[in-house]
């Protein structure tokens, strides 16, 4: 099974983990659940990469902040 779609998870600059994922649909449910900084302290960021090199973020910030798409 290839595996094209990955969500990277960073909490405040640090490698927390990923994910890969064979189809898109599959990948951007997951994306979207994220919704806050989860275990960071400060900032959570979530990268989507799909296979064509298009790049998704989210940051999420402590004090409620979220910005990227």
């Amino acid at each position: 099974m290839e595996y094209n779609y990955v969500i990277t998870v960073h909490n405040d600059g640090n490698y927390f983990s990923s994910y890969r994922y064979p189809d898109a649909l599959t990948a951007v449910n997951d994306f979207n659940k994220f919704k806050d900084v989860g275990d960071a302290k400060e900032y959570r960021t979530v990268n989507l990469l799909e296979p064509n090199g298009k790049l998704h973020t989210l940051n999420f910030y402590k004090d409620g902040k979220v910005t990227g798409k």
